[in-house]
């Protein structure tokens, strides 16, 4: 059985495309890997995979688009709030009420910047229709990685976008392999956030996390990994699956109606605010190493 499979989502035209080689990320982990006796498989996929019937691509589409990805991030911020124990009932109330009116007016933004209701499937050099095939076009490579790695018959399945990068991929292998060792006697963690996108900080979910029992980074600089009282995500640029999870989580994602097309970032909170509200995921069993060892190089400022 495959220990480890790394997949990466990049495409032909990407400003990343070094990463698809041999001195791009997910190749130089693979070579640690197998350094260390753990076995790894690896697929970069640079497929454009959106064709036009599968989603017909016109003004209303993008304006759906748009209004999904900023109700979806209200309801986001209402799931991470209803979890943080400082913040009382009427305060949550309140909040939510200011919330709805923000909303409504980066909806109205949004509606300006993208949306042109006379727009028809032709137009598709639109702003609008190039952001809604771009999204799809991620969110399709994801997904197949996603199955490639199940497929595999691999025990974890590593997925990266071709804009992470590692200073030290000698140290992340090793710790990534020690995040895969099964403890019988320790909780597992279901998937474990390794970007450093966003910090906790600014995520705002500080509240929600405390230090994963049993395990801890080694290296320099020093960081922490951290489990969270409820599933969250920082971006999807990298995240460790273990596979059994992964396959739950696959299954939630495939059943989600394609519009409307919401950047995969979302999507994924979509699918984990569902799993935990079915009891699908639990408490601890989300884990995030901060500060992360992945830089998303397309969040620097340069």
């Amino acid at each position: 059985m495959t220990d480890c499979f790394v997949g990466l989502v990049s495409h032909a035209g990407s400003r990343f495309a070094g990463s698809q080689g041999p001195d791009g990320l997910t190749a130089i982990l693979c070579r640690e890997f197998e350094a260390r006796g753990v076995s790894a498989t690896s697929l970069v996929n640079v497929d454009d995979a959106y064709r036009p019937e599968l989603l017909a691509i016109d003004g209303r589409v993008v304006r759906r688009a748009v209004t999904a990805q900023i109700r979806l991030e209200a309801r986001w911020s209402r799931y991470l709030r209803s979890g943080d124990p400082r913040v009382s009932r009427a305060q949550r109330l309140a909040r939510s009420t200011a919330l709805t009116a923000v909303t409504g007016a980066r909806i109205a933004s949004g509606w300006l910047r993208y949306y042109r209701p006379w727009h028809g499937v032709a137009d598709d050099q639109t702003a609008g229709a190039r952001m809604v095939r771009r999204l799809l076009n991620i969110e399709l490579s994801h997904a197949s990685l996603m199955r490639a790695g199940l497929g595999s018959g691999a025990r974890w399945v590593l997925i990266l976008e071709d804009d992470a990068h590692g200073d030290d991929p000698r140290q992340l292998a090793e710790n990534i392999e020690a995040l895969m060792v099964e403890r019988a006697d320790k909780q597992q963690p279901a998937y474990v956030n390794i970007s450093q996108s966003f910090s906790n900080a600014e995520l705002g979910v500080e509240y929600l996390l405390e230090p994963a029992a049993g395990f801890e980074w080694t290296g320099q600089p020093a960081r922490q990994v951290l489990a969270a009282s409820r599933p969250i995500s920082n971006t999807v640029c990298a995240i460790l699956y273990r596979a059994d999870f992964l396959g739950r989580f696959l299954a939630r994602f495939d059943a989600l109606p394609i519009e409307p097309v919401v950047p995969i970032d979302w999507k994924f909170n979509i699918v984990l605010m569902d799993m935990y509200d079915a009891g699908e995921i639990v408490a601890g069993e989300c884990w995030i190493v901060t500060p992360g060892p992945v830089d998303q190089r397309s969040m620097q400022v340069s």
